[in-house]
């Protein structure tokens, strides 16, 4: 999998918990990017080749649902505390490492763990 970026709206527990797995991970704010507008965010998640986490569902739908390309998103879908975040997001790393890539992928996790993963956006659009 790519790189991994988590939007500063979640914990830098998942970084943790995304390096405890294997993965080169971050968080925006160590970026020294915290209060970065997410259109703002975009170019440097896509230079990065980052998958990007976030809980910031409808902006970020609508910010890449113009891009051809990405690294992937990855969207937990409550806003949970710390000890949930991490659970719901090991959930969507798990199916993400059943991939072979991530490109174009969207996965989304819900409060009851359930993970739905699908191309975004939608290719023949």
């Amino acid at each position: 999998m790519d790189r991994i970026l988590v939007d500063e709206c979640l914990s830098t527990a998942l970084v943790a918990a995304a390096k405890a797995r294997g993965h080169d991970a971050t968080h925006v704010v160590w970026l020294g990017k915290a209060g970065t507008q997410d259109w703002n965010l975009l170019p440097i998640i896509l230079q990065g080749s980052f998958v990007f986490v976030t809980n910031d569902r409808r902006h970020f739908l609508r910010l890449y649902e113009h891009v051809d390309v990405h690294s992937g998103l990855i969207i937990i879908l409550p806003n949970a505390d710390l000890d949930e975040q991490v659970r719901l997001f090991n959930l969507a790393l798990g199916k993400a490492e059943g991939r072979e890539d991530m490109i174009n992928m969207l996965i989304e996790v819900d409060q009851d763990g359930a993970v739905l993963i699908r191309e975004w956006p939608k290719l023949g659009r």
